[in-house]
């Protein structure tokens, strides 16, 4: 498969959004569904400012999708292969990803 030095580029970037524990416990808490800032930063034990951060490079990204609940902002995935993703990278992690 050939690819652009664009699609190379935006690859790294991707990893680099992932490339950070708590983002990635973040988009493991987004799994279960649409969670409010608050909601990830009490499941987490964080902060809301130290989250919310994590979350804007995860919107800059495209893996999340924000949307708005009164005054609170709710995050949820932004698709499937993102789960995907995610899922397939932890079994390599425990040692049951590889076939």
């Amino acid at each position: 498969m050939d690819a652009s030095e664009r699609e190379f580029e935006d690859l790294a970037q991707l990893f680099k959004a992932l490339g950070h524990p708590l983002r990635l416990q973040i988009l493991m808490q987004t799994l279960d569904g649409e969670f409010c800032v608050q909601e990830i930063g009490d499941r987490l034990d964080r902060n809301q400012p130290n989250v919310s951060q994590h979350l804007t490079v995860l919107r800059e990204r495209g893996l999340v999708i924000p949307r708005r609940r009164g005054k609170k902002v709710c995050y949820r995935l932004a698709n499937e292969d993102i789960r995907e993703i995610i899922m397939r990278a932890m079994g390599v992690v425990r040692g049951d990803g590889a076939q």
